[in-house]
């Protein structure tokens, strides 16, 4: 990538998880000096930590994620493929059993990635340090903004909590990037602006997960295997994906307080309550390795800092910071790299004009069109449950119906999965599940659903076996009649 001929001087970013990680990189493209401030003190490799505690549980990496990061580190998926992380293909190598039916696996030509977040992470962490102009501060915590004593609107700098002390640390740029715990808002307050306002999905929902060794019989008939409940019945999910070391990383979900329990007699138990036995099937014959960790995620949330009638110059909010999504649905770390290429957007556009100013601006209007498709694509999941609490918008009754329908789709109609994949993999908008070569047979499927039983309309119950694309059809040869 080209670097912009104009820089800045200093920025400071709140956070070193992936949202702060990719926006230090983006930093150190257009500013003379980058710190990254962090309050743990990491050991040096692939190792969970205090400041992520979803960090041992299973992750997706959407390809819009793995795209972004391949843009901002060439060599990072070469590296963890040498380390044993593996490419698998997101369709053809995934048994997956969504909304009561098995989706088709086919050979989609969309990559997924596997392997545990620490590792990911670590190596992002080493390219990012790796910049001349990126300092990385740990053990350092923010307390607060700096803002112009003059009354311009601008912040300054930030307040620090170091192992020294107390600190004041000046900068042109501050970003924020501390996760679903950014502190924002009180910060914002202590300097005379107002709270955002918050949309909020409450569901309750916890990460339950255990390393394994898998039998030594499998026959590796899948990479990944998900099995996602059936709303509005059934709300415990299951996960087992293949990572570095030959091992099984399996989290097992629950909504609404039914969390998976945290011992391994329990932990199996919940596995077989499941409405699938697939991977309870597995898991029995598995042998666990070391302990089971569980994380809770109360709500969705977004702040919606782009609503507030004043906001200050010199500072960003991205990341979990802004949105918080369901990890369910794997989206948190590509909306991240998504805010960050847009960070990276807006910076180029200030050094063309050859100042900062108007770039806080800039970014919190914009970065709603990176939120909105994802958002609506969680929260209307979520929706689809009564215990849910949140706003309903008018008209979401019909949107679950169609959703439904889709995804019964997915089972039988080529197309009409592939077409899902664009939209999961936020490569497409809702156009792509909307067009009449999308409707026209969810339609069809729907109005088949109220004469027939699901069973006769999908896959509900055979797990599809690995997909073999079709041989080509033999060439004829032409006889010389030379």
């Amino acid at each position: 990538m080209e670097t912009p001929g104009r820089r800045f001087g200093s920025a400071v970013v709140i956070g070193s998880s992936m949202a702060g990680l990719l926006s230090a990189r983006v930093l150190a493209d257009h500013f003379d000096k980058v710190t990254l401030v962090e309050r743990d003190v990491r050991v040096e490799g692939p190792a969970a930590r205090k400041g992520v505690p979803q960090g041992p549980h299973i992750h997706v990496l959407l390809d819009t994620g793995r795209r972004i990061l391949d843009k901002y580190f060439p060599d990072l998926f070469e590296q963890l493929q040498v380390q044993g992380a593996e490419f698998i293909d997101s369709s053809g190598d995934l048994a997956w059993h969504h909304f009561g039916v098995w989706k088709l696996r086919r050979t989609s030509g969309i990559p997924g990635l596997l392997c545990t977040r620490p590792l990911l992470e670590w190596n992002v962490l080493r390219r990012v340090k790796a910049r001349p102009n990126v300092e990385v501060r740990e053990g350092c915590s923010i307390e607060g903004l700096i803002s112009d004593e003059k009354g311009t609107g601008r912040i300054t700098g930030v307040r620090v909590k170091t192992p020294q002390g107390e600190e004041s640390w000046e900068a042109d740029l501050v970003v924020d990037a501390s996760g679903r715990g950014s502190r924002m808002p009180q910060w914002l307050e202590a300097i005379g602006y107002a709270r955002p306002e918050e949309e909020q999905v409450i569901v309750d929902l916890s990460y339950t997960t255990c390393l394994h060794e898998p039998p030594p019989h499998f026959q590796k008939e899948w990479k990944a295997l998900f099995l996602y409940p059936s709303p509005p019945k059934a709300w415990r999910a299951g996960f087992i994906s293949h990572v570095e070391g030959g091992r099984w990383l399996v989290t097992l979900n629950g909504y609404f307080g039914e969390h998976a329990p945290t011992e391994y007699a329990g932990f199996l138990e919940y596995a077989r309550s499941l409405t699938r036995p697939d991977l309870y099937n597995y898991l029995k014959e598995a042998t666990p390795i070391g302990p089971i960790s569980q994380h809770k995620v109360k709500d969705c949330r977004w702040r919606h800092y782009e609503k507030l009638p004043r906001f200050p110059e010199g500072l960003v909010i991205l990341g979990d910071a802004a949105c918080a999504f369901n990890p369910l649905y794997g989206q948190g770390m590509s909306v991240a790299g998504l805010g960050a290429e847009l960070l990276d957007t807006c910076l180029r556009e200030q050094a063309e004009r050859g100042e900062l100013s108007g770039l806080a601006q800039r970014f919190r209007e914009r970065l709603p069109e990176v939120i909105r498709l994802p958002w609506l694509l969680g929260t209307g999941m979520d929706l689809l449950y009564p215990q849910a609490v949140g706003k309903r918008p008018f008209g979401l009754g019909l949107l679950h119906w169609y959703i439904l329908r889709l995804m019964e789709r997915t089972s039988t109609d080529a197309h009409v999965h592939r077409q899902f994949y664009r939209i999961l993999h936020l490569h497409a908008g809702l156009e792509a599940v909307l067009q009449p070569s999308v409707a026209l047979p969810v339609l069809g499927h729907g109005v088949m659903s109220l004469l027939r039983p699901l069973e006769r309309l999908a896959n509900t119950e055979t797990r599809p076996p690995p997909f073999t694309p079709p041989s080509p059809s033999p060439v004829p040869v032409q006889k010389s009649t030379g």
